[in-house]
Parts: structure tokens; C-alpha cells; sequence
């Protein structure tokens, strides 16, 4: 009981409290650790300590999200002009002599109540803004409708604005490429690139001697209307989820002039979403473009295909499956396999003579188109 008594004497002293420990952190871990978090919450660390006040300045990336600001879809709004001074003060011009390049510039656009009404010119000045800090990652998304974001942006110096742009990430973006101009052809050292329900209209070409890793991803036939090119030597990884449908409005994928195919191409996942579910002969181009492209992947050794009938899969003329020599692993999710003794899933197997691993998930064996 004695030491009881002890432990609750109000007399005894208390271990000092501890100052404030975040201000002994050094400038380099404190930005680390700043530029972990989205800008908005970034800029509230500077409660924290008297020393965090002003580091966020500092931080190497900027992350605006305008889901972060409940109303600001309304345009003319409180919330929104709070979401566009919040947005000018990341992006201050001119930008200060003192700011270092970006690791990550990203850009969230939310879905605005009235789109007729949304004054879009903010957006442009933010990423021309954004882009002069040369940032190795960039991250445009957009839910606002077509032809609210434009990439390329206007009047924007490419060459300087992308020379340490590996990684870029456009989504819900209009793509405003001239017929002959392609879309790594400003960007000398891009390794990653992801397009999701991106716009355009004609042929998107898709070079680069420097990307490893693609994807193209689409939820409506309306997104890309004609022929997507890919030549990319060095491309690694690739993913496609494209939509197609009976007015024959479908990306046709296919290899860029004087391409041949994707040599170093090891993984690839594609997925075809028929978008009526009925026979029509314009989707035949499609399809049989997908067959024709299966070809290119010579190198691949795992490859995930979602969707394919027998036209994707067999050729129009020889109805054979493309010969994948190095193919170890093999996914088919909801494929036609042949209807007359499996006859599809056979000619795979007959042109796959490495295959180690098969696996079937809600696959086919019926008459298909």
C-alpha cells in the first residue's frame, strides 16, 4: 500500500515533457514526409509545429483534388473559388527561383453540376503552371466533359517542360495530337504511360523508344472512334481494356509504320468489352485487328485475355491462333474455346508448345462470332 501511496503522491515531479520534437527533423524528411500527402493537407501540417510553416513550400509534389472541396463542382461558388485561390497559391506565377523540379504534379478535376457554366480556363493555367516546374510524374484527371482538358496543353515549351517526364497519366483528357504527330514523340524519356477514357478522333499513334509500360483503357465505344498504333521497342508491360460495338466506332489496334512488333513485351492483359452482345459485321475489323495483334506479342510469356471470340482468336484465313513460342502462362476469362470438340482452346495449345500454365474462368464452348 506504502508503494501505492507512493505512486499517487501529487509531490513527486513529473518527467519533463518533451519540446517539440518535429522541429529537431531534418528539412529532407520532413519534405519526404510532406509530399506524401496531398497538397491541401500538406498546407494544414503547418499547425503543427512553428517550424513546419512554411516547408510545405518546399515539398517536390503537388496534389490538388478538387473532391477535397464539398460544392466546388457548382460554378460561382464559395467552395469553388476557395478550390480556385487554393489551386493559385500551389501554383503561384511567377513561379519562385527557388522551387525545385516536381517529383509528382497531379491535377483532380471533379464532376461539376453544370458543365455549360464551368469556366475550364483555370484548369489550362494550372497545368501550363504546373509543367514549367518540369515534373518527373504527371496525373491529369478530369470529369468534366469532352474537350474540358487538352493535352498537349497550349502554348506550353514541351521540349523543357518534359525533359525528366517519366511517368503520365491522363484520364477523361481530350488528346489534341495533329494527324502525323505522335504521342512520345515530345516526350524523350517517358517510361510509363496510362490513357484512360481519353478522347480522339483519327489515328492515335502510340511511339516511343523509351516506354516500358502501356495502358489504354476505354468504358464507351465513344472515347477512341478509330485506329490506336503502338510502337514501342522497349515496352515490357502492356494493358488494353477496349469496348466495341455494332456501329464499328472501335479503336482498330495495330502496329505503327515500319513496326514490326514488341520484342521486349513480357506481360500483357486485354480485355474486350462487346458493348450489345449481338452479331454485327462491323465489329468484324475490330476483332479480326485483335487477332492481327496477338501476333506482334512474339516475346510475351504471360498473357490475360478477357472477351475473345473466335474471331479475335483464330485467323480469318488460316484459322490459326498466333504461334506465342515463349507463352508460360496463359488466363482465358469468359472466351470462346470452340464449340466442336473445343476446337479453339486446341489450336491454342497446338501453337503454344512452352505453355506451363492454363487456367479457364466462364469460358465459352458454343457457336460465337
Amino acid at each position: 500500500m506504502a508503494g501505492d501511496r507512493g505512486h499517487l503522491d501529487p509531490s513527486r515531479k513529473r518527467a519533463p515533457v518533451d519540446a517539440d520534437r518535429l522541429s529537431d527533423l531534418p528539412d529532407c524528411l520532413l519534405e519526404d514526409i510532406l509530399s506524401r500527402l496531398g497538397s491541401l493537407q500538406a498546407v494544414r501540417t503547418s499547425a503543427l509545429s512553428r517550424r513546419w510553416r512554411h516547408v510545405w513550400r518546399s515539398v517536390r509534389c503537388v496534389d490538388i483534388d478538387q473532391r477535397e472541396f464539398p460544392g466546388s463542382g457548382h460554378p460561382g461558388s464559395r467552395q469553388y473559388q476557395r478550390f480556385e485561390d487554393f489551386a493559385d497559391t500551389m501554383l503561384p506565377w511567377p513561379p519562385g527561383a527557388a522551387q525545385p523540379p516536381l517529383d509528382t504534379f497531379r491535377l483532380h478535376f471533379a464532376d461539376a453540376m453544370n458543365r455549360v457554366a464551368m469556366n475550364t480556363t483555370s484548369f489550362g493555367r494550372w497545368i501550363r503552371r504546373g509543367l514549367t516546374r518540369r515534373p518527373a510524374t504527371v496525373d491529369l484527371q478530369c470529369g468534366y466533359a469532352n474537350d474540358c482538358i487538352l493535352w498537349p496543353p497550349q502554348h506550353v515549351d514541351m521540349g523543357a517542360a518534359a525533359c525528366r517526364l517519366t511517368r503520365l497519366r491522363l484520364s477523361g483528357v481530350t488528346l489534341g495530337f495533329c494527324s502525323r504527330e505522335e504521342i512520345g514523340g515530345q516526350l524523350p524519356v517517358l517510361e510509363d504511360l496510362h490513357l484512360d477514357n481519353c478522347h480522339y478522333h483519327g489515328v492515335l499513334t502510340i511511339a516511343s523508344p523509351t516506354l516500358k509500360s502501356l495502358a489504354v483503357t476505354s468504358n464507351s465505344v465513344s472515347y477512341f472512334t478509330d485506329t490506336v498504333a503502338i510502337a514501342a521497342p522497349r515496352l515490357a508491360s502492356l494493358r488494353l481494356v477496349l469496348p466495341f460495338g455494332r456501329d464499328g466506332r472501335t479503336s482498330v489496334v495495330t502496329k505503327a509504320p515500319g513496326n514490326e512488333a514488341l520484342p521486349s513485351l513480357v506481360e500483357a492483359s486485354i480485355c474486350l468489352n462487346d458493348m450489345d452482345q449481338r452479331a454485327y459485321k462491323a465489329k468484324l475489323p475490330f476483332l479480326r485487328s485483335m487477332c492481327s495483334f496477338l501476333g506482334r506479342l512474339t516475346n510475351v510469356t504471360k498473357l490475360e485475355l478477357s472477351g475473345f471470340t473466335t474471331t479475335a482468336l483464330l485467323d480469318h484465313e488460316s484459322q490459326d491462333f498466333p504461334v506465342l513460342e515463349n507463352l508460360r502462362t496463359l488466363l482465358l476469362d469468359g472466351c470462346d474455346i470452340g464449340a466442336i470438340n473445343l476446337q479453339v482452346l486446341m489450336k491454342i495449345l497446338e501453337n503454344t508448345p512452352n505453355l506451363e500454365k492454363l487456367r479457364l474462368h466462364r469460358c465459352k464452348a458454343h457457336a460465337s462470332f
